[in-house]
């Protein structure tokens, strides 16, 4: 998602130059044509992640995953590579349009070729069934939005038919246990959610107990192949430093990589430790910790808190001159709808590409009041900890991340966006804003900021050694028990999408990278701010961060 540095400003509210390209086949000489075909293509192949950018001539489509249509793709992304590739420009902005593309260009390709997605992943079927996207926001009339339902439902039958044709037996366990999990969830909420919400719409019924069917049959075929289920789910070394390149422009071997992810991690710890000990130097540093996170609002009362917290970090961040906020918009804190609440707090707002104004929304999710007391006091989110998912969250985080995106004036730039800047800027503002004052400095706040660090240092060292170092799920679920001050339920579920999700890296080598832009920027550029910083940062959309080290600093070599 995200942009804007002055130069490229400047630029972008010129007219576009005429640029010449070197062509591959038939590609656009323009490079500005350029860009629009191959950001189609790559529309074309997501139409769920064009929907969510606001993009509706996607509404109610579904990828064509056939044999065919994979080979398809692939051919038509080496084509689109090579056009990038020789691709002349004339701007710093076009260059780093190109760069962007190229990228994500890449990263589909790793996903398609290197990982094989379609052919081994069940997962990768079920981001393409975003049913919730039509009931989230009324930015059409509700007829629309159900036709939409109808075309997808209608569609599904021979998607997951494909999904069952192409995938190469037996799999990972862990992938089709989380698959089957998500799959089971659709239906539900397709039979209850969706029939609710769209209730007296024409044909809405059929389609949605079509839909229902679909998925209780895929769901049965899932769970046919768990019990000859794999432990393969690991890329290997070559595979995991060549993800890192492909799909971030990250280039690093890999013992230089675990040294990073394994000092960060005894940073914390110790960090962490410090912070105990001031609060009781006469107890043992695991125990003050595990007392903080039992400080918590009642369940009546979070919405209150979150409120409370949001509007004061985006005090904060005026009053000491963090990053400009660009507009007047705000996150709409919300209970979670019913279809959210496998997450205890997360953004959704509306993709830059909306053309008519919609709400964003931070949803926290309450614990269900059929669980035993103890369970939903365990549920509910630390006061501290709370403040810093806010600032990760919101203010300064993702949702003001967006809101420069929505002002960038490049269209590819608001399009697409890479792992590490997204979640590593909204996780470098957790630590930053700490700094800076927020939480008053204190021991407790710096717990509660500490404990979001370690859940993400813990990940970073666990998709290392379950992707290269031969780590186990239980392994990893150890060290997050160990290192994260995570419960065992949750340490399991925190390892096992390390065996699906290996960039989960993304939030600390991308905080790590943008720590060190700043201290280089800040260093070459004498008497500069803070504000200053983030505002160049920002204006780049969510690029690769080692694409904007090279627009600012023009040195693409020491991103870490």
């Amino acid at each position: 998602m995200f942009l804007r540095l002055f130069a490229c400003a400047l630029v972008a509210c010129s007219s576009s130059p005429k640029t010449k390209t070197t062509t591959a086949d038939d590609a656009p000489e323009r490079f500005e044509d350029l860009a629009v075909l191959v950001s189609t293509h790559l529309h074309r192949f997501s139409p769920a992640s064009a929907v969510e950018l606001g993009l509706h001539d996607h509404d109610g489509k579904l990828p064509d995953h056939s044999p065919a249509g994979l080979d398809t793709a692939v051919a038509q992304l080496e084509k689109d590579r090579k056009a990038l590739t020789g691709a002349e420009v004339t701007t710093s902005l076009e260059r780093m349009e190109r760069d962007v593309l190229l990228q994500v260009v890449r990263e589909e390709l790793f996903k398609r070729v290197d990982q094989d997605a379609y052919r081994t992943n069940p997962i990768a079927y079920t981001w393409s069934i975003n049913l919730d996207a039509y009931i989230i926001r009324d930015y059409a009339p509700i007829a629309r939005r159900a036709q939409a339902v109808i075309d997808l439902c209608r569609d599904l039958p021979a998607y997951l038919q494909q999904a069952r044709t192409n995938l190469k037996l037996p799999m990972p366990r862990t992938w089709i246990d989380i698959a089957l999990l998500r799959t089971k969830g659709f239906a539900e909420f397709a039979d209850k959610d969706m029939r609710q919400e769209l209730a007296g719409q024409a044909n809405i019924a059929a389609a949605l107990d079509a839909c229902k069917q679909t998925l209780t049959e895929h769901a049965a075929w899932l769970e046919k192949q768990a019990p000859s289920g794999t432990a393969g789910y690991a890329l290997g070394k070559e595979r995991f430093l060549k993800m890192l390149a492909e799909t971030q422009g990250v280039d690093i071997d890999l013992a230089r990589l675990t040294a990073i992810a394994e000092e960060d991690l005894r940073r914390n710890i110790k960090a962490i430790e410090e912070a105990a000990q001031t609060i009781a130097q006469d107890r043992k540093p695991r125990d003050v910790v595990l007392e903080q996170a039992d400080i918590k609002p009642e369940p009546n009362e979070i919405l209150d808190t979150a409120t409370q917290q949001t509007e004061a970090m985006r005090q904060f961040v005026q009053t000491n001159r963090i990053v400009t906020i660009p507009s007047g918009d705000v996150a709409i804190v919300r209970e979670s709808p019913p279809f959210q609440r496998y997450n205890a707090a997360s953004l959704n707002a509306p993709g830059p590409f909306e053309e008519a104004p919609l709400a964003a929304y931070y949803y926290i999710s309450p614990p269900d009041p059929k669980w035993p007391p103890a369970e939903q006091r365990a549920f509910i989110i630390p006061t501290n900890d709370l403040l810093f998912t806010t600032i990760h969250e919101v203010w300064p985080g993702h949702f003001l991340q967006n809101l420069h995106a929505m002002k960038n004036p490049s269209k590819v730039l608001k399009a697409f966006s890479t792992y590490t800047n997204v979640e590593g800027w909204a996780h470098y503002t957790e630590e930053m804003m700490f700094d800076a004052g927020a939480g008053g400095r204190t021991a407790q706040a710096r717990i509660g900021m500490l404990k979001e660090a370690l859940l993400r240092n813990a990940r970073f060292v666990s998709a290392i050694g379950l992707h290269t170092g031969g780590m186990t799920v239980e392994q990893a679920a150890k060290l997050f028990e160990d290192k994260g001050f995570v419960d065992p339920a949750n340490a399991r579920q925190q390892a096992v999408r390390g065996t699906f999700d290996p960039m989960y890296i993304s939030y600390t080598l991308g905080k790590l990278m943008i720590r060190k832009l700043r201290d280089d920027w800040m260093k070459k550029q004498q008497g500069a701010t803070l504000l200053e910083f983030h505002d160049t940062f920002l204006s780049y959309g969510a690029a690769p961060i080692p694409l904007i080290r090279r627009a600012m600093l023009d040195d693409d070599n020491n991103a870490l």
